[in-house]
C-alpha cells in the first residue's frame, strides 16, 4: 500500500475514534472550499448520519446543505479561520475546526456533528425522530473539542497531505526546506515565485533552488507543478466544477496548459479522468 494511502487510513481511524467519543458524525473536508476528500470512505466525506440523511430526503434540502457547507461556512472560515460552532438550516450545531487553525491557507477542516442545541426544536417534523437521538452539545464539551481536535489531528493531517512520499525522491532534513514545503502546502494555489518562497527562509532564489534539489532530489518548480496537479486531481474528483475552475483553484493561469500537464501526468484529459474515477461528484 502506498504511504499516502496508509496516511489516509490513519486519518480515517482518527475520524472513527472522534465520532465514537462524540456520539455523532465526523467529516473531513479538504481545502478552504470545504470539498469532500475523494480518498476517504463515504461516511467521512459527506454528512451521512441518520438525521442528515433524513433531512436530505426532503425537497431541496440537500442543496441547502451543500450551500451551507460550501457557501456560508467557507465565508465564515475565510473571515475567521479558527475553531467555531455553526448552526445549519436544520437547527443543529456542528463544530468546525480548520487544520491548522488560524491560517487562511488551511488544508481542510474537521466537521463534528450534528448536535442538538439546548432549547432548539427540530425544524423539520419529518426528521423529528432522528433529531431526538442526537447528542446535545454543552458549552463545556464544545470548548473541550475545540482544544482537543487540533491536537488529535495535527500529525495525521500533516502526514496525509505532506505529499513528500510520492513527490520527493529524497526526504529533506534541512529545517529551511521543511519550512518551504509547509509554506508551499498552504499557498500552492497562488503558485508563488521562487523568490517569494525563498524570502520566507531568508535565502536568495538561486540558493533555494540549489538547496531544494540537493535535499529533495527534484527542482522546486517541478515539485510545485506536481503538487498543484495532485490538488487539482482532488478538486476534479470531489467537486462538479468546470475544468477551468479546477485549473484556476489549483494555481494554473491557463486551462489549456493545465489540461496538457494533467494528461501528461495522469494519462487522461481532466474530464475523461473524472468520468472514469470520480465518485459522488459534489455539485457546488
Amino acid at each position: 500500500m502506498p504511504e499516502t494511502d496508509k496516511n489516509i487510513k490513519k486519518l480515517e481511524a482518527k475520524l472513527t475514534k472522534l465520532a465514537g467519543i462524540a456520539g455523532t458524525g465526523c467529516v473531513w473536508k479538504i481545502s478552504r472550499f470545504l470539498l469532500p476528500e475523494p480518498e476517504l470512505c463515504y461516511e467521512f466525506r459527506l454528512h451521512s448520519c441518520e438525521f442528515c440523511e433524513a433531512v436530505k430526503k426532503l425537497a431541496e434540502k440537500e442543496k441547502q446543505c451543500v450551500r451551507h457547507d460550501t457557501g456560508e461556512l467557507v465565508a465564515q472560515l475565510k473571515k475567521n479561520p479558527v475553531p467555531q460552532t455553526a448552526v445549519c438550516h436544520a437547527g443543529v450545531a456542528e463544530l468546525i475546526v480548520p487544520m491548522p487553525p488560524g491560517t487562511t491557507g488551511f488544508t481542510g477542516a474537521i466537521m463534528l456533528g450534528p448536535f442538538r442545541v439546548a432549547g432548539e426544536a427540530c425544524r423539520y417534523p419529518e426528521a423529528e425522530e432522528a433529531f431526538r437521538k442526537l447528542p446535545e452539545l454543552s458549552r463545556e464539551a464544545a470548548e473541550g473539542f475545540r482544544e482537543f481536535i487540533p491536537l488529535l489531528f495535527d500529525e495525521a493531517v500533516r502526514n496525509a497531505y505532506a505529499d513528500t512520499a510520492g513527490l520527493l525522491p529524497r526526504r529533506p532534513r534541512d529545517e529551511r526546506i521543511l519550512t518551504v514545503l509547509e509554506y508551499l502546502q498552504r499557498h500552492f494555489a497562488e503558485n508563488p515565485s521562487t523568490a517569494r518562497v525563498a524570502a520566507t527562509v531568508f535565502m536568495s532564489a538561486s540558493r533555494l533552488q540549489h538547496l531544494f534539489r540537493t535535499e529533495c532530489g527534484i527542482g522546486i518548480g517541478e515539485y510545485q507543478l506536481q503538487l498543484r496537479l495532485r490538488r487539482a486531481r482532488r478538486f476534479l474528483l470531489s467537486a462538479d466544477w468546470p475544468v477551468g475552475r479546477v485549473a484556476e483553484r489549483s494555481g494554473f493561469a491557463s486551462q489549456s496548459y493545465f489540461s496538457a500537464m494533467f494528461g501528461r501526468e495522469f494519462g487522461l484529459p481532466p474530464l475523461q479522468y473524472r468520468r472514469k474515477f470520480g465518485r459522488f461528484p459534489y455539485d457546488v
